[in-house]
């Protein structure tokens, strides 16, 4: 038998293994490494003093959750991948499924075994992101095949993962107004602007694969009005509640929200052909995601550390 020059046989694990880091999505795991980071940011300026150390594990422990949630999410996605052309490796062939759920199941035990260090609360929250995962991709729930179950998981993980972070650094949670504001605000433009452009690229694949998403079931123009609706609506009340609240602190996150809402809609105002186009407002959806994040965490690391 003869081995591939080019992938020799005894580096297949080792390939197939950073195909994993790629199905899983690098920069939606940074985006949800940047809210537990922004969740200990805005404990911090309530709680003062915590443990660094101590955030540093439980972000390991939220990687590697969030890293099994996601892996396991593009085995149970193949048939809509491949339908929307994604290009993603299990949906090009070069991941076996079977593989990228025994290194997704290894992740999530993982998960679990380490958060033990943290204490109860801790090792509850993973179980219940791994959960929640569970919920959003498996059977017999498949939560993802509606936008309502889409919405309500992605709010809640979003929650979920501020939370955990402020936990992990304060050892509790203080509920400030600054977190408990940024925290809702952050984690509706997630569940409802980010759910909404998500659908967008994928409207066929997804009729095609059973879904019965609102785009699938109300059409292109219909979501595009939802988003515009979402995208303008939730930075004018998020910004009007910042303003009555009076925290500066909080001005420039509501600033950035109001302008990615406003590209979003720019973006969505008109008909928009099949095609890489259509996922141009769930880029900046992103893109304002990590501005959001940025706008809490210079800051902090600007006043706590002001020689770097």
């Amino acid at each position: 038998m003869t081995t591939s020059i080019s992938s020799p046989t005894g580096f297949l694990p080792l390939r197939h293994t950073g195909l994993c880091l790629a199905e899983a999505r690098p920069s939606v795991q940074f985006n949800f490494l940047l809210r537990f980071l922004t969740g200990a940011s805005l404990s911090s300026a309530v709680a003062g003093e915590g443990d660094l150390g101590r955030t540093a594990w439980g972000a390991l422990t939220w990687t590697l959750a969030v890293f099994a949630v996601y892996l396991y999410n593009g085995v149970t996605d193949v048939c809509e991948d491949r339908l929307n052309g994604s290009r993603r490796p299990i949906a090009r062939g070069e991941l076996p499924p079977a593989f990228a759920i025994a290194v997704a199941a290894g992740a999530a035990v993982a998960a679990v075994a380490i958060s033990v260090a943290l204490g109860p609360v801790n090792v509850g929250m993973v179980a219940f992101m791994l959960a929640l995962g569970y919920l959003y991709s498996g059977p017999p729930f498949h939560l993802k095949r509606r936008t309502s179950g889409t919405v309500a998981i992605g709010l809640t993980a979003s929650i979920l993962t501020y939370y955990a972070g402020a936990h992990a650094y304060a050892g509790g949670i203080d509920l400030g107004t600054q977190l408990i504001v940024f925290v809702l605000a952050a984690s509706l433009w997630t569940g409802l602007v980010g759910t909404t452009t998500k659908d967008l690229p994928d409207l066929e694949g997804d009729a095609a694969a059973g879904r019965v998403t609102f785009a699938v079931v109300h059409g292109e123009r219909a979501l595009r009005l939802a988003i515009v609706g979402v995208s303008l609506a939730l930075p004018a009340v998020v910004a009007g509640g910042v303003l009555l609240l009076g925290d500066p602190s909080l001005y420039p996150p509501a600033a950035a929200m109001c302008l990615g809402g406003l590209a979003v809609a720019l973006l969505c105002r008109a008909p928009i052909p099949p095609g890489p186009r259509r996922r141009r407002p769930y880029a900046v959806f992103m893109v304002t995601q990590y501005v959001l994040h940025a706008c809490v965490i210079v800051p902090q690391v600007v006043r706590d550390w002001p020689l770097l």
